[in-house]
């Protein structure tokens, strides 16, 4: 049942008609994929679903930052993956909790912390793509390389340095995890 509600999330992705992220300045850091050297930014594809932190000194949240529920958790167009991503983490371990689920694709990251996350996250890969590991770096700086193709593994991003395997063809991650709250 996993790997079909696993290769369901694949066509549901794969259809999805994704939004580009290229806010530098708040969005995720990625390496450039690109197959072209015309392109200067790297298309960075995800969306987060659940909480996020709200930067912003607006109105709504009396100029403070605070934690928010994310718009892309309200778009209709999300709540196909949004359902099989929550029926699969509640099969995969009922007792794993987290705030938030990020959906990417093709992201290439550097190596980095995940600073605004508090805990155990999991993630897992899926698509049409050879390569793409999680390398996880240990206290010594030593790699170790994780395929997570629908293998999902669970780590403490906020704490282990981590990036992505070079790859080709489409990869899509989901990850679920807790954000770290302004307090």
């Amino acid at each position: 049942i996993m790997n079909t509600i696993l290769n369901e999330l694949t066509t549901e992705l794969n259809n999805l008609r994704w939004s580009k992220s290229n806010n530098k300045k708040y969005g995720r850091q990625s390496l450039n994929v690109s197959h072209t050297d015309e392109e200067e930014e790297p298309d960075r594809y995800y969306f987060i679903t659940g909480l996020i932190r709200d930067w912003s000194a607006r109105v709504h949240n009396n100029f403070t930052p605070s934690l928010r529920i994310s718009k892309a958790s309200k778009l209709p167009k999300h709540q196909r993956v949004i359902e099989l991503a929550t029926k699969y983490i509640e099969l995969l371990d009922p007792n794993f909790t987290y705030t938030s689920i990020q959906f990417s694709k093709c992201m290439l990251t550097p190596r980095h912390v995940d600073k605004n996350n508090t805990g155990l996250s999991t993630i897992v890969g899926l698509g049409s793509y050879e390569g793409g590991s999680l390398i996880i770096y240990d206290e010594e700086g030593n790699e170790h390389t994780h395929n997570i193709f629908h293998k999902p593994l669970v780590f403490n991003a906020n704490q282990q340095y981590h990036r992505t395997q070079d790859f080709t063809g489409t990869r899509f991650t989901i990850t679920f995890y807790n954000v770290k709250d302004f307090k």
